[in-house]
């Protein structure tokens, strides 16, 4: 199958990269989107800490969009190794680049997010270092992102699909 799976963390650019996809002629989709259109209060689950029952239907989708048809797939900051859905990720065979940057040009990004605004800055940043050698370990393919426009990441992303499926 000729298809990319886009992770890493809150506001590295996910979404944005699978929109650039989307007006290339690719089929895109976005976890988050689709998560939203389904119960639109979702993200509160976790500004409420029902991180669990958002996870459980993160993953119904995220089982969704594996079944379907589609090129690129956006998932949330929460799509990593440790995911309750990454053996059915891994088992579909979904190659994953993982939209590296630091947590210092993430800030101004991520601060109305609910998880954010749960945890805190401090307690944001720990997730953040916590979360970075799972995205490593997921990912087939790195991408950084700091210091870079969306059009040079997407270039590099196009690069992949290229040495992969052309």
């Amino acid at each position: 199958m000729r298809r990319l799976g886009l992770i890493g963390f809150s506001g590295s650019g996910k979404s944005s990269i699978a929109s650039i996809a989307a007006k290339s002629g690719f089929k895109a989709v976005d976890s988050d989107v689709l998560i939203e259109k389904k119960i639109p209060n979702a993200a509160e689950m976790l500004e409420n800490g029902r991180e669990e029952d958002f996870r459980t239907l993160e993953t119904s989708v995220i089982s969704g969009i594996l079944k379907s048809d589609f090129d690129f797939a956006a998932f949330g900051g929460g799509v990593h190794f440790a995911h309750p859905a990454w053996r059915e990720i891994y088992q579909s065979g979904l190659k994953l680049v993982y939209l590296r940057s630091s947590f210092e040009n993430l800030i101004g990004r991520f601060e109305e997010r609910p998880l954010c605004k749960k945890l805190g800055r401090e307690g944001y940043e720990k997730l953040f270092s916590a979360r970075l050698p799972l995205y490593e370990k997921a990912a087939a393919f790195v991408v950084d992102t700091d210091g870079r426009g969306l059009n040079e990441i997407w270039s590099e992303i196009e690069e992949i699909w290229n040495s992969l499926f052309l």
